[in-house]
């Protein structure tokens, strides 16, 4: 089986423990993070200090690694002029053989890339309380400053083919469809595809394009108070999908997620588009293209999960 999923790390919290002396004389007990085809350990040590060690799936590879870790050393170091604060995402932090990448063995026959990360301060922006509408712009406002950073951010790894890549949401909606149950639920799928074919497919080519973080999701967006009862959107974690794409991407995808389970999903979506629209200026197609695109990038999530359930039905992630 070549799904990711089948490739996934699977090291006990002590061996995490145990690596993170190993390789970065980190002395600090790990506790496992969810994730979808790696591993992430949150490393808590006698200081009160926090990291996180990344164990990669055994199908990556060191440059696309080399590619995340780029990414963020940019945001990291533009961030903290733009935002002014502390920098937007995790710094990569260095070996003790003086390396950022390194590498073990998995089960037999397998190996498996490692990295430790700073730990960034905040709360999920899932389980923050309440996603109010200074929220939400906040949420929008910050995605776009950091599609302004990663204006001039390139890397050849960030031309890869990846599933998640919005860009391709036709392809694999189609590809990955009849793993949704028969019926209702496949036959929404098949209308919102076939939506996009007729009325969005045609602009696409008129879209600007740069590298985006692609995975803008409610628990990759951290949230920090900004007074005794505000909060707003501080930090963007996990670069694991960065990829070179469609720039309204970013904001459809963030839209998806932040969207799910409010009232009123389309007044929420125009504070989120109204805070992104006034860090980075959108064009009149990306606005006419955003509702098919936020809609897309639900299908392929189910579909997607749909289909990664069946390969690992006990992963509780899916």
């Amino acid at each position: 089986m070549s799904d990711l999923v089948a490739h996934a790390p699977r090291f006990s919290e002590q061996q995490a423990t145990e690596l993170a002396r190993i390789l970065f004389n980190i002395s600090a007990k790990a506790h496992q993070l969810p994730s979808e085809h790696d591993q992430n350990f949150r490393l808590d040590d006698q200081f009160g200090t926090r990291f996180v060690l990344k164990i990669a799936n055994a199908t990556e590879t060191p440059a696309v690694l080399e590619f995340q870790n780029q990414a963020m050393t940019h945001v990291a170091r533009e961030g903290a002029v733009v935002f002014g604060t502390h920098a937007p995402c995790p710094r990569v932090c260095v070996a003790a053989n003086g390396e950022k990448i390194l590498t073990i063995d998995g089960p037999p026959g397998s190996r498996h890339f490692v990295r430790l990360l700073s730990w960034l301060p905040g709360k999920p922006l899932a389980k923050a309380n309440p996603h109010d509408k200074d929220l939400l712009f906040s949420l929008g406002s910050f995605l776009g400053r950091i599609d302004t950073i990663l204006l001039n951010f390139n890397h050849p790894e960030a031309y890869r083919e990846l599933h998640w890549d919005l860009a391709r949401c036709d392809e694999v909606v189609e590809s990955r469809l009849d793993n949704i149950e028969k019926g209702e639920k496949q036959n929404l799928v098949r209308r919102f595809l076939e939506r996009y074919r007729s009325a969005t497919a045609p602009k696409i080519a008129n879209l600007r394009t740069s590298v985006i973080h692609s995975d803008g999701n409610d628990y990759n967006i951290l949230v920090s108070p900004c007074d005794r009862w505000r909060q707003r959107v501080s930090g963007l974690i996990d670069f694991g999908d960065m990829v070179h794409s469609h720039t309204v991407n970013e904001l459809a995808i963030a839209c998806a997620y932040a969207l799910m389970g409010k009232a009123d999903p389309l007044s929420a979506a125009a504070r989120i588009v109204a805070g992104y629209h006034g860090a980075f200026t959108l064009t009149d197609v990306e606005l006419s293209v955003l509702f098919d695109l936020i809609c897309m990038r639900l299908c392929a999530s189910v579909c997607n999960s749909a289909h990664q359930i069946r390969l690992a039905p006990d992963n509780d992630y899916l």
